[in-house]
């Protein structure tokens, strides 16, 4: 395109090499550098672009929370050295400090777990901890539970258990099916309701169990209120793109979601196809 015949808009001059052109300006369409380095740019993308952003933001709040924590801190100090004994306000004010730090650790820890999520996407493809990743999503999606006044947990696991919970993987894909199943199965919920999420190496296999129990004592057919759940169908179409599969278990009134443990060629072949994918 020739910028020069678009009013106001310019050609693109590389500044650097104003100089070494004899005071004239070099355009980046012309210059093969440019074109060069474009091609070696490392793989970038809009999730990448956003994980990094949020990333140093949560840092950036963690040193305000430091010093929020800190000041207060020191605030109860010197209250104590100094501050008068028979103050009419001296409950309340300790009680105001304490709701301080309190919100401070509160503030501290979710800023640690958004910092986590923020670097999903730093890598497609690794040897990753799911259970880790579904700890994180049950933390996550602790607010909405609360929102619909269910019990969202996550079943504890022993150190024998680890080792069958690592797997190759996307991990920001599975992080969105442990979110996607969490909020499917919650709209499917009412209030006292029960939801419980339970990791399970087995073979070349890792099941994840989502299980939820009722109040009442009548069992729902979860197959059948997860129609109409709106989450449900991007769930679905995430699992075909993992190549993993969902079962009901009417019995247990469970999701059980089914992630294989590729061999090294297949992650390879993976890597190389999503490689490819970003690029384009």
């Amino acid at each position: 395109m020739n910028h020069e015949s678009v009013p106001g808009i310019h050609p693109t001059v590389d500044t650097d090499c104003w100089k070494e052109n004899n005071g004239d300006p070099v355009h980046l369409e012309q210059d093969t550098s440019f074109h060069e380095n474009i091609q070696k740019t490392p793989i970038w993308n809009e999730n990448m672009f956003f994980g990094q952003v949020c990333a140093s933001c949560t840092h950036e709040m963690q040193n305000v929370l430091a010093i929020i924590r800190e000041s207060s801190g020191l605030l109860e100090d010197l209250f104590a050295f100094a501050g008068p004994k028979d103050w009419a306000h001296l409950e309340k004010f300790n009680r105001s400090l304490q709701c301080i730090q309190n919100q401070v650790s509160r503030g501290v820890e979710l800023m640690k777990r958004l910092n986590r999520f923020a670097h999903a996407p730093d890598l497609k493809w690794i040897k990753t901890d799911a259970w880790v990743h579904a700890e994180l999503m049950v933390f996550m999606c602790q607010r909405f539970a609360e929102m619909k006044q269910v019990v969202l947990e996550l079943e504890p696991r022993s150190k024998t258990d680890e080792a069958g919970h690592h797997l190759y993987t996307d991990p920001l894909q599975l992080q969105m099916l442990y979110y996607l199943g969490i909020r499917a199965c919650l709209e499917t919920m009412y209030e006292g309701g029960h939801l419980t999420l339970t990791l399970e190496g087995r073979d070349e296999l890792m099941i994840t169990y989502f299980t939820v129990k009722p109040v009442s004592s009548e069992m729902p057919n979860l197959a059948i209120s997860l129609k109409g759940v709106s989450e449900w169908p991007i769930f679905m179409k995430i699992v075909q793109q993992m190549k993993s599969r969902v079962d009901f278990d009417p019995v247990q009134n469970a999701i059980l979601l089914y992630l294989k443990f590729p061999n090294t060629e297949s992650v390879q072949d993976t890597v190389a196809e999503s490689s490819l994918t970003d690029n384009r």
